[in-house]
């Protein structure tokens, strides 16, 4: 249910899940790619002791 929430309110997770989309790959495979992003940032965060900032990475985003 994460997925669902972070594709609609997050503009990196968004991006992201309709590159895919546009791309071609299927939306069980799209939110399942969301799913694992969503989880390797927590433990990233976690580890490094940080929160979350929405504007960190959207450069980063666009370019792979």
């Amino acid at each position: 249910m994460s997925v669902f929430s972070a594709v609609r309110h997050d503009k990196n997770f968004k991006a992201f899940y309709e590159r895919l989309k546009d791309n071609g790959k299927h939306t069980t495979s799209a939110q399942i790619a969301v799913m694992r992003k969503i989880i390797l940032t927590a433990h990233s965060l976690y580890k490094n002791n940080k929160r979350y900032d929405e504007n960190f990475n959207s450069l980063f985003l666009f370019l792979f």
